[in-house]
């Protein structure tokens, strides 16, 4: 289903805001052959083998996959709309698909595409939800990357919403800077995050849709809905309809749409700032990994309530005993941390909780694994009366995640600090009892391992000699893993 009309939120932009955002590829069709690769479904005929006659605009194009109308050739997809008579309808064009092959759920897709241009036609980027969770459309949602119509003077980016037809209902944006996009190729993307999307024309950004701005009827109390399940990409060029309008006496057939590529892009699951935690050490709670809900962490309620220092779904507020603290968690609610075990073995888990509420409980899992056994959170006597609970948990070394999971919240309890502490020895350089601090018998032992010439001993240049510089980089490794 497409849009039955467009009322544009018209922008005449010469500039705008670039993106820079950081992301992985996940999918991509560079259309370096010479056929159309198995990701692309041919949608045949007038829309009625769907249930959508005219494909639900009044549309005068027949689908087919023939050559003439579809073809990849010299690294780009081509895609024709003809003025001819087949199937019953007057024009010839094609339309494709992802469904069944490749869907996925927030991210940047981007396109370099070349347009058609005249009187009647309607060349589209765009997603619809594979599986159609809240109902109909549009009640479960299209995101369009690029449309449009006619002459090709003006892109618009939409997105369609709310219950399902005739009750739907559609919000969007449009830029026109002057150019003809049928002349050149131009760089055509949409970021689609969990609460906003963001249209950019060569890099440009040039409207944006926040989740306040969108609604499903069949979720009224969602947010994020429809545009929280997977969706597959489309492309096509459709010929008159509601939107164009049909072709005038003027319009010129055939026309092509070029596309040189499409690419997929996700954000993936990042260690905060960037950088692993390190265990043995200690854990800032609000320091979980960043990423999307629901892969990076797991919060019950959308939005922050306690709006401090991060801006996704975890409560977080400022604690009375420095820095902040994750706040009010639920019973099923999680957080993953990218950490770093620096030595394999058994640890003692300290966590500073806070709670007016007893019977409240947490596990640490690695891999889906309860490590721990839950750890039980009594009252405290307040939300910011402070107390450490402890457990044990035997960890591999090397880079891992670690997720805390609420076992059972009993009404609630906060969590400022974990602290990983190794059984025998807080780091990899505590070595010596008294276990915990720094003291004479660790540098006595560090030197006696340089004066073996223990190659792992030697830390920093110039090397072969005992110097300020290795007692300065030892001291480092000390403090980095012992709190």
């Amino acid at each position: 289903m497409r849009n039955t009309h467009w009322t544009a939120l018209g922008l005449s932009l010469a500039c705008g805001t670039l993106a820079h955002a950081q992301w992985t590829q996940i999918w991509a069709d560079e259309f370096d052959g010479n056929a159309l690769a198995g990701h692309w479904e041919p949608m045949i005929g007038n829309g009625s083998a769907y249930g959508i006659p005219g494909w639900g605009n009044n549309e005068r194009q027949y689908y087919t996959n023939r050559s003439s109308n579809v073809a990849v050739s010299n690294g780009s997809l081509k895609i024709t709309a003809r003025r001819e008579n087949f199937g019953g309808q007057a024009f010839t064009s094609a339309r494709l698909r992802t469904m069944g092959d490749f869907e996925f759920k927030w991210g940047r897709i981007e396109a370099r595409m070349k347009l058609p241009s005249t009187s009647g036609v309607w060349p589209a980027l765009w997603m619809l939800p594979t599986d159609s969770p809240y109902g109909g459309w549009a009640s479960s949602g299209e995101i369009d990357i690029m449309e449009s119509v006619n002459t090709a003077d003006r892109i618009y980016g939409t997105i369609h919403h709310g219950g399902a037809w005739p009750n739907n209902a559609y919000t969007g944006n449009s830029i026109v800077t002057g150019s003809d996009y049928s002349q050149n190729f131009h760089v055509y993307a949409v970021e689609w995050e969990p609460d906003q999307i963001r249209w950019f024309l060569d890099g440009v950004l040039y409207g944006t849709i926040n989740s306040n701005q969108w609604f499903s009827s069949a979720a009224p109390g969602n947010s994020r809905a429809p545009f929280d399940a997977p969706f597959h990409l489309l492309v096509n060029v459709a010929v008159g309809g509601n939107f164009p309008g049909d072709p005038n006496a003027s319009a010129q057939y055939p026309q092509l749409l070029e596309v040189d590529y499409i690419r997929v892009f996700r954000r993936e699951q990042r260690a905060f700032q960037g950088v692993a935690r390190v265990i043995p050490g200690q854990i800032e709670a609000e320091h979980y990994d960043t990423g999307y809900p629901g892969e990076a962490y797991f919060d019950a309620t959308i939005g922050n309530t306690g709006g401090a220092l991060r801006s996704d779904d975890v409560d977080l507020q400022v604690c009375s005993e420095g820095g902040h603290n994750v706040g009010w968690v639920d019973t099923g609610e999680w957080l993953e941390y990218t950490v770093n075990v620096q030595n394999a073995g058994l640890y003692t888990l300290e966590a500073r909780v806070a709670s007016p509420n007893n019977g409240g409980s947490f596990r640490i899992e690695v891999d889906g694994q309860d490590r721990t056994g839950p750890i039980a959170v009594q009252s405290t006597g307040g939300w910011q009366t402070w107390r450490t609970v402890e457990g044990q948990l035997q960890l591999d070394a090397g880079p891992q995640t670690l997720r805390l999971h609420v076992v059972n919240s009993n009404a609630g309890f906060n969590i400022n600090w974990l602290r990983f502490t190794r059984e025998g020895g807080c780091s990899a350089a505590d070595l010596a009892e008294p276990f915990g601090t720094l003291n004479f018998f660790d540098l006595a032992t560090y030197m006696g391992q340089f004066t073996t010439r223990n190659p792992a001993s030697d830390l920093a240049a110039p090397f072969g000699q005992f110097n300020f510089f290795d007692v300065a980089a030892y001291l480092s490794v000390f403090n980095a893993g012992c709190p």
